[in-house]
């Protein structure tokens, strides 16, 4: 299908913004969420249930492509970028009610939590603050204020001095890192009791 004059300048345009954010420029970005906000919320208000559920994938799409705009290619339609990266929030999405719901079957099935099992969440929590203290400072600070303190976006935004969508990335990146470290010391630690099950055995 030939494209009008029109859609060849919008798309040069968008080209343009795109080239712009990868470059840093925060504004350019901001354009890029205004123009496909509305469409982005349109194509997952029709996967999910709520409104508001809708509302925050679109959300959280638009952190992900922000937190990883050096990963775009721009020899292809950021459209097609973008609107891939919002198709798998939804796939996420479905996977986090099922689980979701299967915690709930358990509670309400009167299943009493194993004892050890708490010991072992709370000493997984502390090494995991442990590891995060190997992020940079402003994503560790972040992930504190957040999920210790227990803080809003906006609580955190003020006591940083830094805007709501910075410390949206902050938390992404700090969440992703910290996610990476974790998966590095179970390797880790894997192979050491491994060792000392070979030393035993030998």
């Amino acid at each position: 299908m030939k494209r009008n004059p029109r859609q060849l300048k919008e798309e040069h345009s968008i080209s343009e913004l795109a080239r712009r954010a990868q470059a840093g420029q925060q504004e350019a970005f901001g354009a890029l969420v205004r123009y496909y906000g509305p469409r982005l919320y349109h194509f997952i208000r029709l996967k999910v249930r709520g409104e508001a559920d809708a509302e925050d994938l679109v959300q959280e799409t638009m952190l992900k492509a922000y937190a990883n705009l050096a990963r775009y290619d721009n020899r292809f339609a950021f459209s097609t970028w973008l609107f891939t990266i919002g198709r798998r929030e939804v796939v996420n999405y479905y996977r986090g009610r099922k689980r979701e719901e299967g915690k709930r079957a358990g509670r309400e099935a009167g299943v009493s939590p194993d004892p050890v099992m708490l010991l072992t969440e709370q000493e997984e929590r502390e090494q995991l603050w442990r590891l995060a203290r190997h992020l940079p400072e402003r994503q560790y600070d972040a992930l504190w204020l957040r999920y210790v303190e227990r803080q809003s976006v906006a609580e955190v935004a003020e006591v940083l001095g830094l805007t709501r969508i910075h410390v949206k990335v902050l938390l992404y990146r700090g969440r992703t890192g910290l996610a990476q470290l974790h998966k590095r010391a179970s390797v880790r630690e894997r192979g050491r009791r491994e060792a000392v099950l070979e030393k035993v055995l030998t």
